[in-house]
């Protein structure tokens, strides 16, 4: 059995992006078939369908956070189980648990996936895979460990102890994973004004959504030889850019919404929930109050928050705080007539700005076809005047989606089954999408090297 478990994972090597999409496809399939089981459901709930076990279990697995059921009043303690299991194994990634087992099983290390490896976490190509891998694992629960302590201290008091703590370990796996999905239908509302309940959750989907290689920098977790004087480039450039976001995005949401959706709360607690949203929005997609409640502005701004995202190798989705960060760099040196787009006194190169190039074009392309989908499927043709608002709605659910976020205006329980399956296929696309493309653009050109003759092409 071993022998062949080589052959295929051996054949799998040589495609990683066929791979992690399967392994993504197995994820959700399984978990939908566990979410149909009588046992999932809680007393008296009628049958799930199969759209909505499928949209509930690619949601969890590509840890969004949209749904379609009620975790709070549908589904029973097994049913909450299968959804964090899904979290967590769709947070920690599937390509480093099949990287794990073929390396624990066959004691072989693939070129493949040690260049692989070495894009993804940041480790030199001579690391020893498992022991990285495992070093991720170790700090994922090490973390979400602290987090369901801190929660469960929190909440000590406000009900039965084991189910104070089911709720602390749940939203701790699923903050620092930053799937957005709660054990309450309100998500955070009932504890908006508790900074510790708040504060927690905001520095566990911060550290979730930070990515790996930024997490063994910061934490010295990498190789014995690594020069502990100084954090890499890209760490910088992560924590520079997630700052700038979170920053800019709490003052926007304050001065908007405090006299619309703040209005009645304390300073303490506006700036908690403007900093909490501008913070879940880029990755996670928790709520300290209803989306719709907001102003259009600031649903454009959490919007465009979604569609940065957070960190590569993190379980957030978007297109990347690096990718924003890259072109930001080369579009301000293109203004001030430099020949080189670079900061902390180091220059990015042209294959990364080719790479995040792609990658924002692919994205857009994704959600653009992903929105007008959703448009065909729900406007019925309608005039403008007559859906009034349907447009933000299902552009904000369709970049929830593509960006793994789980924030919605309300309207997702409402979308049909056509809607469902296209927002099934942008959290898988979000989900995957970034690091197959990321594979692609790893490989060597095949063929010969041909050089085809130069010609201009007039743009802007």
């Amino acid at each position: 059995m071993q022998r062949h478990f080589v052959k295929f994972a051996g054949t799998l090597a040589a495609y990683p992006a066929r791979t992690l999409f399967a392994w993504y496809a197995v994820l959700v399939a399984v978990g939908t078939l566990l979410l149909m089981l009588p046992a999932c459901r809680a007393a008296g709930v009628d049958s799930f369908t199969w759209s909505e076990a499928l949209f509930t279990a690619t949601s969890a697995g590509t840890v969004t956070g949209l749904m379609v059921i009620s975790a709070e009043t549908q589904l029973s303690f097994a049913g909450q189980a299968v959804v964090l299991l899904l979290i967590q194994l769709g947070g920690l990634g599937i390509m480093s648990i099949g990287t794990l087992l073929f390396v624990s099983l066959t004691g072989r290390q693939p070129v493949r996936y040690h260049v692989l490896t070495q894009e993804t976490l940041g480790a030199p190509l001579g690391a020893d895979i498992s022991r990285l891998i495992m070093l991720v694992i170790g700090l994922t629960l090490a973390l979400e460990a602290l987090g369901a302590l801190a929660l469960f201290l929190a909440r000590l008091g406000d009900g039965p102890m084991l189910e104070v703590l089911w709720w602390a370990v749940f939203h701790s796996v699923s903050g620092f994973c930053n799937s957005g999905i709660s054990l309450q239908d309100a998500s955070l509302a009932p504890w908006a004004g508790d900074p510790a309940v708040i504060l927690t959750m905001t520095a566990l989907v911060v550290a979730g959504g930070l990515g790996f290689p930024v997490l063994l920098d910061l934490f010295h977790l990498r190789r014995a030889a690594r020069d502990r004087r100084s954090l890499r480039f890209h760490t910088r450039l992560v924590l520079l850019v997630s700052a700038v976001l979170i920053v800019g995005g709490m003052l926007f949401l304050w001065l908007v919404e405090r006299n619309g959706a703040f209005a009645g709360m304390g300073w303490g607690e506006t700036a908690l929930a403007a900093l909490f949203q501008s913070v879940t929005a880029r990755t996670a997609g928790f709520s300290t109050l209803p989306m719709s409640e907001l102003a259009y502005p600031s649903l454009f701004v959490l919007l465009l928050l979604m569609f940065v995202g957070g960190g590569p190798c993190s379980t957030a989705g978007g297109i990347k705080v690096t990718t924003f960060g890259v072109l930001t760099l080369q579009g301000l040196a293109l203004a001030r007539h430099k020949w080189q787009a670079a900061a902390f006194g180091r220059r990015v190169p042209e294959r990364v700005l080719s790479t995040a190039t792609a990658v924002l074009s692919v994205y857009t392309l994704a959600l653009v076809g992903g929105l007008l989908l959703l448009l065909v499927f729900e406007s019925r043709n309608q005039a403008h005047a007559a859906d009034t608002g349907l447009f933000m709605d299902l552009a904000f659910e369709a970049t929830s989606a593509l960006g793994t976020v789980g924030l919605s205006t309300g309207i997702t329980g409402d979308l049909g089954t056509g809607s469902r399956l296209v927002l099934v296929v942008l959290m898988l696309v979000g989900r995957v999408g970034p690091l197959a493309l990321a594979s692609l653009l790893l490989r060597r050109p095949e063929g010969p090297k041909i050089r085809y003759p130069q010609s201009e092409v007039i743009v802007g």
